[in-house]
């Protein structure tokens, strides 16, 4: 029974692997969607910028 106990508690690198894996994908998805929203929501404050002066022409 030792000997089982000892080799489950040993680090091995594809241990290691499957378990920081998904959470650095989860926090690699986060970051991006962040960043996507801060992105389009800067790209629409510029659009409507531009076009803000041409709302009375009826263009």
């Amino acid at each position: 029974m030792s000997k089982n106990k000892k080799a489950d508690e040993e680090i091995n690198p594809n241990k290691v692997l499957r378990m920081f894996l998904p959470i650095v994908g989860a926090i690699f998805i986060a970051v991006s969607s962040i960043l996507y929203i801060l992105y389009k929501s800067w790209s629409n404050k510029l659009y409507f910028e531009k076009w803000k002066d041409y709302e009375d022409c009826g263009v």
